[in-house]
């Protein structure tokens, strides 16, 4: 049976910081077989570029989040696999690997793995993860889910081109797996696909993104629903820092040695709550009235 191509699609934001880190994980890792893209935000270095000359760089997308940056980088992408993850990851050693086994050996569209964390990180970089990582914090061996941290994950590329026309525009991971879970399709956890968090945005940057994500969140649940939906969940905003913090420390519970990392970045996770829920609101307030699959009612994503 002939080696599947894997593409590894790295989106780069807000600037190529990590990417050095990223990349070299990968260096040993690629052969005929690999096809790597990087999908930057701004312009890489020169020095960055040469240092790698088997990425392929797409042009710098200045005014796009991760979401639009690996839909570039997914339309660009020739494997029968494709990987997509983060300049602020680095890749086990046997990653692509333990990605292109997982797909010979499973069935599922998408196939995600486990994020470590940044054992010696600051603050902003825990925080960063307890809020959006917190969900695989009870996973810890090889099961099917409903939903893949985008960050790491892998999908076939019949998955992908199906709906080539959704994720045009950005790839929004847990709209995405909804579309895949309708069609009866399946994801799958292995854990031995790892990646750790190694770098953090920046706690400006952070706040900023987890708005425009919130606010396409809020859009998204309700666009194309009635003025009341719509008005309730208004009305219900107060509640939604308190449910996000709530599942956190529920999934807290799985990993309690955590908790003092927890402690030390509580602060700065609730400033990214509240940027979230402020950008879910606005999105409730600025939705548009076409139609979308809209998400269940008491769903949220912190993503």
């Amino acid at each position: 049976m002939p080696t599947p191509l894997v593409s590894v699609v790295i989106a780069l934001w807000p600037d190529t910081a990590g990417g050095f880190a990223c990349l070299s994980a990968l260096e040993g890792q690629r052969d005929e077989h690999t096809q790597v893209i990087a999908a930057p935000a701004c312009s890489p270095a020169l020095e960055l570029v040469r240092q790698f000359p088997w990425v392929e760089w797409l042009p710098p997308a200045p005014d796009a989040l991760i979401p639009n940056l690996w839909s570039q980088g997914l339309a660009a992408a020739r494997g029968e696999v494709v990987a997509i993850t983060i300049a602020q990851f680095t890749p086990a050693a046997d990653w692509v690997a333990q990605i292109r086994a997982a797909h010979g050996r499973l069935d599922s569209a998408g196939i995600g793995g486990a994020i470590d964390p940044p054992a010696r990180g600051s603050a902003v970089a825990w925080a960063t993860y307890f809020l959006r990582y917190s969900s695989l914090f009870k996973l810890d061996r090889e099961q099917k889910v409903n939903d893949l941290a985008g960050d790491n994950a892998s999908y076939k590329r019949e998955a992908i081109a199906a709906h080539a026309k959704s994720i045009r525009e950005g790839f929004w991971e847990q709209e995405f797996h909804r579309l895949v879970l309708a069609e009866g399709e399946s994801l799958s956890f292995v854990p031995e696909i790892r990646v750790t968090q190694t770098a953090s945005f920046g706690l400006r940057r952070f706040c900023a993104q987890r708005f425009s994500h919130g606010r396409h969140f809020g859009d998204d649940r309700v666009r194309g629903r009635s003025f009341l939906f719509r008005l309730a969940g208004i009305v219900a905003a107060p509640l939604i820092p308190v449910l996000l913090l709530a599942k956190i420390l529920q999934r807290l519970r799985a990993k309690p040695s955590y908790l003092g990392s927890f402690l030390h970045s509580l602060p700065v996770l609730l400033l990214f709550i509240a940027a979230w829920a402020t950008g879910e609101v606005w999105g409730y307030v600025t939705a548009s009235s076409g139609e979308t699959a809209a998400l269940p009612a008491g769903k949220s994503y912190p993503t």
